[in-house]
């Protein structure tokens, strides 16, 4: 069992779920950043807790949260979903975006489940961020 990332909203919506266990897009962070970039959209860490951890910190993150306080970011489902959708846009339509992913048609499927759980959580209109677990 390793990391995976998923979306939390706020306010909490009991609708949206995402169906992908999260652990391919976490492996594959940096390599979805890197296209993001490339495409000028926000890289997808941006939507996620980006603080900076101690060099000597080798806890839980919940011991973490100790150090560094509380994190209450929370980002556009709008600007998510363009990130989103065009990060699936390119892998699906350029071979060389697709070739930097090491399972392209896995990623673009966790990609396209969480853009689903967005867009239905979009209709109560909350906030979202990324977690790790």
């Amino acid at each position: 069992m390793g990391a995976e990332v998923f979306p939390v909203f706020h306010p909490r919506v009991h609708a949206a779920s995402f169906d992908a266990d999260g652990k391919l897009l976490l492996d594959e962070y940096a390599a979805l950043d890197s296209i993001a970039r490339e495409l000028s959209l926000t890289p997808f860490t941006a939507f996620g807790d980006n603080r900076e951890v101690p060099e000597d910190f080798e806890g839980d993150p919940d011991e973490l949260d100790e150090i560094l306080g509380e994190w209450n970011e929370w980002f556009s489902i709008d600007d998510g979903l363009k990130t989103i959708n065009g990060l699936i846009a390119a892998i699906k339509t350029d071979p060389k975006m697709a070739g930097r992913l090491e399972d392209p048609d896995c990623i673009c499927s966790d990609l396209e489940s969480l853009a689903n759980c967005l867009r239905i959580a979009r209709k109560e209109n909350p906030q979202f961020r990324f977690e790790v677990n």
